[in-house]
């Protein structure tokens, strides 16, 4: 399962997430401009400072409900700016 998330790193916000444990996190990078498939390279990438996405892919290893959330925060900030939750149903896990 893959997750795209829009951040702009000169902004100072990131994606932080909480994985349940039947959730494992195998990619985490960041795509300039957020256009096209990582496996040929970001395209679109434009200005520096227009931002791109967060690419985070999954492997669900247990069968079950699973809430993966995500918050949009300056490490700095007492608050996120935006707070995500997604919900992931599998019937067989994938290993």
């Amino acid at each position: 399962m893959e997750l795209r998330l829009p951040e702009t790193r000169t902004s100072g916000f990131q994606w932080s997430l909480r994985l349940p444990e039947g959730v494992r996190l195998v990619v985490d990078e960041y795509v300039r401009g957020g256009v096209g498939h990582p496996a040929r390279g970001s395209q679109g990438e434009g200005p520096p400072g227009q931002g791109g996405v967060r690419r985070l892919a999954f492997d669900v290893v247990d069968a079950g409900r699973h809430l993966i959330e995500a918050e949009l925060a300056r490490p700095w900030e007492d608050r996120p700016r935006r707070s995500v939750t997604f919900v992931v149903t599998a019937t067989t896990p994938n290993e």
